[in-house]
């Protein structure tokens, strides 16, 4: 299990750690991007480098473990940086889960929650089947920016199956903004109103090509969609995601978990 950060504002999707993906080259780019996220009211990042993609391979979660704890030192404390990854979804998904702390894959902050990003444009033939197979074993996958793949933006009946099978789905502040073109953020939206998105992450890479813009695309969440939907994706869902509880928001016209109800 990982560690207990303190409460405040969780950002569940960043790339922070130096060198090894196309998030920060060196050391001080990653101090500056972390408490850039501080001085906007991040107290909690999970470091989530590309794993088992292309040209980032980082298959060894020793030596993520490694980076994570010198940037906790450097930062000292603030933020709080947890374990992470961001899993480039293959059909051997379960076996590599099953390998535990020996195999490639970090869960966010070592909890029942793995990050994963499809590739662009397709979904793997058996997908729906692989993730089922993941909640078996008790691992729940939280699908990454989908609002950027075409596959889920042009069809967002495809992306609710997945999450009618336990998929969740992290969809990032810069869509929100409409940084990214007309196209994810409508397609943000879209999801939005379909109850399909549990978590808003920034997915910061850099100060300059892709800064943390959470305290932005919170207050656009909170004007658009209110404050019960702002509460839930930006608060007590990524709370609950790194302490490895049920999320205790669904979306506005779904139950809480049982698991989170009052007895």
């Amino acid at each position: 299990m990982g560690q207990r950060p303190p409460d405040g504002m969780i950002d569940v999707h960043f790339h922070c750690l130096p060198g090894i993906d196309d998030g920060p080259a060196a050391w001080d780019d990653s101090v500056a991007l972390c408490r850039a996220a501080a001085d906007e009211g991040t107290t909690t990042i999970v470091a989530t480098p590309h794993v088992l993609r292309e040209a980032w391979i980082n298959d060894d979660p020793q030596t993520r473990d490694a980076l994570v704890l010198k940037l906790n030192t450097m930062l000292g404390g603030t933020p709080a940086v947890l374990p992470g990854c961001e899993y480039f979804f293959s059909a051997d998904a379960v076996d590599l889960v099953e390998r535990g702390e020996w195999g490639p894959l970090t869960t966010l902050n070592r909890s029942r929650y793995l990050l994963l990003e499809f590739p662009p444009g397709e979904l793997l033939p058996g997908t729906e089947g692989i993730l089922h197979e993941l909640a078996l074993i008790g691992v729940t996958p939280i699908i990454a920016h989908p609002e950027r793949n075409r596959t889920f933006s042009d069809d967002p009946g495809v992306l609710a199956n997945l999450v009618a099978r336990g998929a969740l789905v992290q969809v990032t502040a810069g869509s929100v903004l409409g940084e990214f073109g007309v196209g994810p953020l409508a397609a943000s939206a879209e999801f939005f109103r379909q109850d399909l998105v549990h978590l808003v992450a920034s997915d910061a890479h850099s100060l300059t090509r892709r800064p943390p813009r959470l305290a932005a695309a919170r207050r656009r969440v909170r004007r658009e969609w209110g404050e019960a939907v702002e509460i839930g994706v930006f608060e007590s869902n990524p709370l609950a995601v790194i302490r490895s509880r049920a999320l205790p928001w669904r979306g506005l016209h779904a139950p809480a978990s049982p698991e989170e109800r009052p007895a």
